[in-house]
This record gives C-alpha cells, structure tokens and sequence, in this order.
C-alpha cells in the first residue's frame, strides 16, 4: 500500500452505543474522544426536542463543537407487513425532517429483519418497494437513505446486496459498509467491497474476538485487534480513494474508549503501513 497521499478521513461514533445518554452527553463524549462527528439516534434528536430544544438550536450546538452528524439512524427495516412498512415510511418522513434540521446528508435504515435466506418473494416485493418509496421520501427532502450491510437481515450476501440495490434502483440510495457484520457470518469482506463500492458512500467499524458458537461471549475490542482483518479493508479503502465518515459502532460503558483506541490505531496505520 503507498500512501503518498494519505487519505483525509473524518471520524465519527454511532450515539446508538449509548442509548442511555442524552444528547448532550454523547456530543461530550464525541469531543472528548477527538472525532469529527456523532452518527445520531433518532430518538436521542427527540429527546433533546422534548426537552425544550429546537432543531435550529441542536444544529448550533453541533458547529459550535465542530461536529458534523454524517448520518441519522433509524431502525426501520421494511419487511414486517404492510402495516409495519407503513410505520416505517412514517419514521422516515419524521427522520428526514431530523436529519435536514441537524444538517445530516443521510439516514441509515436496515432492510429486512431476518436473512436473506428467509426471504419469500412476496416479502422481498415487499421491503423493495417499501425501501423504494423511503428512497424518494429522502430525496424530496435533499438527503439520502442509506441501508446498513447487516447479518441477519436481506442485504447479508453480497448477491442479495446487489440484488437490492438493482431491484430499488433509486438514485438516493446508499449503502454503508461494515465488514463486521459481512465476517460473523462467515462472508468475505474485500468482494464486497469492491463489487458495492460505488454506492458505499459511509463506512461502520468495530471489530471483536468473536466466538462463533456463542456470540454472547465474544469481546469487542478496539479496530486492529480483532478477528476481522481491518488492515486489509482500511488499505483498500485507501487505494479506492475513499473520501467519506468512518463511524466506529462500539455499544455499552466501553464504546467511547474503544472509539478511542481505535482512532489511534487506524491514524497510526496511516502514518506507517505496512511493507505489502
């Protein structure tokens, strides 16, 4: 890998890690560990909203701390009957309103609630055309969707993936890449990334040593140190000229000092790669 033009990456956190904490809390946390932006939960713009804060307000907040929020995430998926799909496109039009108040470029959805595997072709039909309209929903409002590569869900196989993609064939649709949730299910990352990349417009890290027999016992730990090879994702992405967000998805007391950790370790690669 050469790096004479090292990449001008911007670093975020998923506040989804920190459920518990109020806004206020996560932008603290955001600052303290030294990043560039917060992905926020909805409901944690809700909260602050319900608290007396205005949109306008929030935003202010976020420049005067220098955070950028590169996505807004909702947990919406598309697949759950048509009732359900109706409530999700609801919570997109209420998300689009967040993420244009905030200033986020793009709202983070799954797509389908099981695997792929367990997809009917009504069902599939079903989150296509749901995502489809959830897509145009974003558009209308200047931002874009952007559907989570995820286990267990319908974009859990790089041919499903792509099937999506093809099958929504919306402009405002995005993906984001994480390669975790490509390597707990036993999935090669690097084809992924290369056959998707065109509409990988944000990336998810996080990494563990993980036991695939009980994925309760395993233990995230910070980017390099873990069971998924992320020195090979991070030199790809340096070679594709990569330009946006790298959000680290940590949950729980530990999140922010392994976003931390990881931060230092992926700057310290940069500065010094290996001899491939």
């Amino acid at each position: 890998m050469s790096l004479n033009n090292p990449p001008v990456w911007k670093y975020s956190m998923c506040s989804t890690g920190l459920k518990s904490r109020s806004l206020s809390e996560v932008m603290s946390t955001a600052r303290d560990v030294g990043l560039d932006g917060v992905e926020l939960w909805t409901q944690h713009v809700e909260d602050a909203l319900k608290s007396g804060e205005s949109l306008g307000q929030i935003k202010a907040r976020l420049q005067e701390t220098d955070l950028e929020v590169p996505a807004l995430a909702a947990y919406t998926s598309f697949s759950k009957g048509p009732e359900e799909i109706a409530a999700d496109l609801r919570e997109i039009g209420r998300a689009a309103e967040l993420a244009r108040g905030v200033g986020s470029p793009r709202i983070r959805t799954f797509a389908g609630h099981v695997p792929s595997a367990e997809a009917g072709s009504k069902e599939w039909e079903a989150a296509v055309g749901g995502i489809r309209q959830a897509a145009c929903i974003c558009a209308a409002s200047g931002i874009r969707l952007a559907v989570e590569i995820h286990n267990r869900t319908y974009v859990d196989r790089l041919d499903w993936i792509k099937r999506l993609v093809d099958d929504v064939n919306e402009e405002s649709l995005e993906l984001i890449y994480d390669p975790f949730n490509l390597f707990v299910d036993h999935q090669d990352t690097l084809p992924a990334l290369e056959v998707l990349y065109p509409w990988i417009k944000h990336v998810h890290f996080k990494n563990y040593r993980w036991n695939h027999q009980n994925w309760g016992l395993s233990v995230p730990v910070p980017i390099l140190q873990g069971d998924c090879d992320h020195s090979l994702i991070i030199s790809r992405l340096v070679e594709l000229q990569y330009e946006g967000f790298i959000s680290f998805e940590y949950f729980g007391e530990g999140c922010a000092d392994l976003a931390s950790r990881s931060l230092t370790e992926i700057r310290n690669f940069l500065s010094c790669p290996p001899r491939l």
